[in-house]
């Protein structure tokens, strides 16, 4: 999970499809952690859309524009929490990006 963050964190400045691949594999490092065969098949298949999905975000919110670092400390909560084998932090971080992530959606809908 280390070297998945660190390789996110190289990827940061970019900003774009290189980014997301980094950021994929990071939170695949993340699932694979769980020693789950069947969580980690569903995240694989899941991967292509979600990859879409996310180079789409990028292009319409400007992530690094107000954030260079942007969802870094989140990032490296979540490894910390998974680490630590503490799943109720692990999801808290987790929610809690999910939810700035949404309000900048949100924000942009009403700009």
């Amino acid at each position: 999970m280390h070297a998945a963050l660190t390789a996110r964190r190289a990827a940061a400045p970019a900003a774009d499809a290189a980014f997301i691949d980094a950021d994929i594999a990071l939170h695949a490092s993340v699932v694979a952690a769980a020693h789950n065969p069947v969580l980690t098949d569903l995240f694989g298949e899941f991967v292509p859309a979600l990859r879409e999905g996310l180079v789409a975000l990028l292009d319409l919110v400007d992530i690094h524009r107000e954030e260079s670092d942007h969802g870094d400390a989140a990032h490296e909560a979540l490894v910390l929490a998974v680490e630590s084998g503490d799943p109720e932090e692990a999801e808290r971080v987790a929610l809690a990006e999910l939810e700035a992530t949404f309000g900048r959606l949100k924000g942009r809908g009403r700009a």
